[in-house]
């Protein structure tokens, strides 16, 4: 039987919430009172918002409503503005998670649509990012992937203007773990272990986040067949769940890990964790969580054949499934119960079973929903590519234009010289024009072979500085440091004074040595690649300076060809000095990004810039010169309020 939908669907729609333990309610009570009495209006809302938290957590969404509401009418009544806005756009986001809890989708867009305006009309990029992230949540669960996926782009879009790197950070992380989950959904386990490792590579500051990106791939991983993977990455899941205090969380990893021990054959460990699930969830009222448990455990007893438990077990979760409008679990329940129907010999009851799990496969998952998805996604990754593109072919058709009128010009400027005239001008230039292209592109060549044959010849040779002074003198170095060492235990007391100072210059002496090396032709780039080597050169560059730096890669799995390599590791060397020696920056962010056939690296600074007359130097020509050699280009962006940005996009194979 086919892997069944997660029990953490509704995990992404409750992302900014915690579920840890609230205070008791007579506490918070009694903290309202107190502010309310002191006219403390921010510890007011904060105090009306703990309140509706605390029965929210506990399930009792009418209880929340109101001191939600309460919260809205107070912040109304006293803020104005740019505050009433950024305050009321967090209680219309609280009135979405209730309206989510209910399971009520279509009451949660309309607050969600409030949070939006408000978001709009403050300018506040990273709420505008969570509005769209648990708008695609709901759509989700609504089955329309397609406008799921269209919000969760917008989303990445806001996110990428927020300025704070923490929380830019847990934007994204959530965002590309909604997006795996969007094809957990479509059961596209490639595409979902794709996006969720994404959100795993951009660790969040709310720890539930990351337990959810774990939780999402383990299900990816059980889709797959990769069972030891999920079981692993269900129990880091269970393992943050619990220090959180999230307990629904806690039950979907328990399931995670029984499904997968079920795939291994080891069913009475599932078995065992189908049943703790259940129980928690018995206790903390959570009919989903028992739903999960009911299928998991009947297909182990329907492998113990035990069809008639099994089929009891599972019409309690087909109950619960219409109880609460889950299409997806409903999927899965009917399929499960036409095999046990078949399996014990009712084959009419198999029959009407397998016919209505057809008619909800096919209304849940099909080709096109995927397709959609899938282009959607493609659309957004080449946007910018297109936008290239196209201002490319106006620029040509603009030179094309042009060039018609001033060859309809010449045409009536000439037609009395005749056409015997016009057309052996003609059929001269262009084989002139033939042969001083081909002569352009000879020379081209020439200088292309001439500047590759310096740089790789340039190359070789520091390969061969750098093992000479690291195997030749660097090692004679070490040997005269350890004969002093020696020496100075034997010499007096006056002489060891002076043996010590000179076994501390031969030690700088080394280091040198060693930096020089490495500098010539870093080993690291050698023998463990591009992201490595990048990683030392920025520690090694900015470690005696005030400049901080983020170093960030996506994508940048196994090697490269080594000339790319090489190419790529000098050009940045080239413009982290130029940032350390003009640019008066304190902040550097690299980031490597390999995507499809294209490698990109963007060097950003918080510096002065980089002016005209700066971009014709002998580094910017070095740095051009090696790009033109593998077909790469740099473009830079700089302002003197934003310093400068970077961007050299490589094709790779």
């Amino acid at each position: 039987m086919s892997r069944k939908k997660h029990v953490s669907a509704f995990l992404g729609l409750l992302l900014g919430i915690s579920f840890s333990t609230f205070a008791q309610t007579d506490s918070l009570f009694n903290a309202l009172q107190k502010f309310q009495k002191e006219d403390n209006p921010f510890q007011v809302v904060e105090a009306y918002k703990n309140i509706g938290r605390y029965f929210e957590s506990i399930q009792e969404y009418d209880s929340a409503f109101s001191y939600y509401r309460a919260e809205g009418e107070y912040i109304k009544s006293h803020f104005q503005d740019f505050l009433q806005d950024s305050l009321l756009g967090k209680v219309y986001m609280d009135f979405s998670f209730v309206a989510l809890g209910l399971r009520d989708l279509d009451l949660a867009m309309p607050y969600l649509d409030s949070a939006e305006v408000v978001y709009e009309r403050i300018k506040s990029y990273g709420d505008l990012a969570r509005v769209m992230n648990n708008r695609a949540n709901a759509l989700n669960e609504m089955n329309r992937y397609e406008e799921a996926i269209g919000y969760l782009l917008k989303a990445i879009e806001y996110g990428e203007l927020v300025e704070n790197q923490v929380s830019k950070d847990a934007l994204l992380n959530s965002v590309y773990n909604n997006i795996g989950k969007n094809y957990l959904s479509l059961e596209d386990w490639q595409n979902a272990a794709k996006y969720t490792k994404m959100a795993i590579a951009i660790p969040s500051s709310y720890e539930i986040n990351n337990a959810h990106a774990r939780l999402n791939l383990s299900n990816a991983y059980i889709g797959m067949d990769s069972s030891e993977s999920a079981i692993l990455l269900a129990k880091e899941a269970e393992g943050i769940y619990v220090q959180v205090g999230f307990p629904y969380g806690v039950i979907a990893a328990k399931n995670n890990q029984g499904v997968a021990l079920k795939k291994q054959g080891e069913m009475d460990a599932a078995a065992s964790l189908f049943q703790e699930s259940i129980d928690m969830s018995e206790e903390i009222e959570y009919p989903l969580g028992v739903l999960e448990g009911l299928i998991n455990r009947s297909e182990i007893l329907a492998a113990k054949k035990q069809y008639s438990q099994a089929i009891s077990e599972m019409k309690e979760a087909e109950r619960l499934c219409n109880l609460y409008d889950d299409r997806q679990y409903l999927k899965s329940v009917r399929e499960n119960l036409a095999s046990l129907y078949e399996k014990s010999g009712n084959t009419a009851n198999a029959l009407a079973y397998f016919k209505s799990f057809k008619q909800l496969e096919d209304s849940l998952k099909s080709s096109e929903n995927i397709k959609n998805v899938n282009d959607l996604l493609l659309k957004y990754e080449t946007s910018e590519k297109e936008k290239q593109l196209a201002e490319q072919e106006v620029e040509i058709q603009t030179q094309k234009a042009t060039l018609a009128v001033r060859n309809s010009q010449l045409t009536y400027l000439l037609s009395g010289l005749g056409i015997l005239l016009l057309g052996g001008t003609f059929i001269y230039q262009r084989n002139r024009s033939r042969q001083k292209a081909a002569l352009q592109q000879a020379i081209i060549e020439e200088k292309e072979r001439g500047f590759d044959a310096v740089i790789q010849a340039t190359e070789d040779e520091r390969k061969r500085i750098s093992k000479d002074l690291h195997d030749g003198i660097g090692q004679q170095l070490s040997a005269l440091k350890l004969g002093l060492i020696s020496l100075q235990k034997k010499a007096d007391p006056e002489m060891q004074s002076e043996l010590v100072e000179i076994t501390d210059r031969f030690s700088k002496s080394a280091d040198e040595i060693r930096q020089i090396s490495h500098q010539m032709m870093p080993r690291a780039l050698m023998e463990e690649g591009l992201v490595q080597a990048s990683e030392d050169l920025l520690r090694n560059t900015f470690q005696y300076s005030d400049i901080r730096y983020e170093f960030e890669h996506h994508g940048m799995d196994g090697r490269l060809n080594e000339r790319i390599e090489i190419s790529i590791y000098r050009v940045l060397q080239e413009l982290l000095n130029n940032i350390l020696k003009h640019s008066q920056a304190s902040f550097v962010n690299v980031q490597l990004l390999r995507m499809k056939n294209k490698l990109t690296l963007l060097v950003e600074d918080n510096g002065k810039g980089l002016t005209g007359e700066k971009t014709s130097g002998h580094g910017q020509m070095n740095i051009r010169n090696r790009l033109d050699l593998i077909k790469g280009t740099v473009n830079y962006e700089s302002s003197p309020e934003s310093g400068l940005v970077a961007v050299i996009t490589v094709p790779v194979e």
